[in-house]
């Protein structure tokens, strides 16, 4: 049997455009991005405020029931990291974060003309695959 993965697309964009987009700013730049998510019935979610998300709702919720909250608070607490998530967008069909490869490449195809142009510096199309993907350091995994 075949598994069928799920995709998810990001960018990361420069400090002003992602300064703007997570305070709502209309710009021609985030106006742009905005109009092509908008089109796939899409937000633009930053990584690093999604991860901040996770955090608090496992803070609240108990953090024994999370099993990234210790390798996500890391990440979070880490400057650097942050400086680089805070940049990074993913976008998500309304609370799905992962959806049908067809799907994203539409969307993936039409953010690479703002690549570009020069709107986005990097887009990426990712699959669910977790081989693909970074996996918790040892530190952080834990089995329930």
């Amino acid at each position: 049997m075949t598994t069928k993965w799920l995709y998810q697309v990001r960018i990361r964009v420069n400090e002003k455009v992602s300064s703007d987009l997570r305070n709502g700013i209309k710009s021609s730049t985030t106006n742009k991005i905005s109009a092509v998510a908008k089109k796939y019935g899409m937000t633009s979610v930053c990584t690093y405020d999604a991860f901040c998300d996770y955090c608090q709702e496992a803070e609240a919720n108990g953090v024994e029931k999370y099993s990234l909250y210790e390798w996500t608070k890391a990440t979070i607490d880490d400057p650097e990291k942050r400086d680089k998530h805070v940049k990074s967008f993913a976008f998500y069909k309304g609370s799905d974060q992962v959806y049908d490869k067809s799907l994203a490449e539409l969307l993936h195809q039409d953010l690479a003309s703002l690549q570009n142009n020069g709107v986005i510096e990097e887009l990426r199309l990712i699959d669910s695959n977790p081989e693909n993907n970074p996996q918790p350091p040892r530190k952080y995994q834990t089995y329930f």
